[in-house]
């Protein structure tokens, strides 16, 4: 089973979310994009890749001591941004302008009870498209990066809304020629 956990968004937010992502798209109709489909917005703690089912007791118990080290929180969603940098995106994202920090928390316990490290920096996002350079087919005369750049600037500060994080989800992902599917397979409250 591939796997992850993750802080799942409300459902009038991911329609927000998608509202945004729609304006983007309209200006940046480029086969380099792949969006991601509004359902399967989330913010992200801990990949885990390919898990066996054995190892889900572990993975919950992780789950329940990293959820205790923090009780519910405010998160807000804004600020538009691209992974590396500009200059080579490989990732759209917004942001958690508030709610960043019990994030990190929450995502260091967990790194360092399931792969035995915490030394991956975190950086709490919701990845609205992936972008591969290389499947671009012409040469527009101005390069994606900079039209990227241009249209996140135009919607900037991209305030969302804002939601109270009650709660962990462990997710499975199962990757379909249509997209990605996501299933939650647990759910763990925050403050035990």
């Amino acid at each position: 089973m591939r796997l992850f956990i993750a802080i799942l968004i409300p459902p009038d937010l991911m329609q927000q979310l998608g509202r945004l992502q729609a304006q983007l798209k309209a200006q940046l109709p480029d086969p380099a994009l792949r969006w991601v489909a509004p359902e399967n917005f989330h913010f992200t703690l801990l990949f885990l890749g390919e898990q066996s089912e054995e190892r889900l007791p572990v993975i919950e118990q992780a789950m329940r001591t990293a959820a205790q080290q923090v009780q519910p929180f405010e998160v807000t969603i804004g600020e538009l941004g691209a992974f590396p940098d500009w200059r080579r995106p490989t990732v759209l994202w917004v942001g958690a302008k508030a709610g960043a920090e019990p994030m990190g928390k929450v995502a260091a316990t967990l790194e360092r009870l399931l792969m035995g490290k915490a030394d991956k920096p975190f950086h709490a996002h919701v990845t609205l498209a992936r972008i591969k350079m290389n499947r671009q087919k012409s040469s527009p005369a101005t390069p994606l990066p900079e039209r990227l750049q241009k249209a996140v600037a135009r919607l900037q500060p991209a305030t969302v809304g804002q939601f109270t994080a009650t709660y962990l989800s462990l997710m499975r992902s199962e990757l379909r020629p249509s997209g990605s599917r996501y299933t939650e397979l647990q759910a763990v409250a925050l403050g035990g």
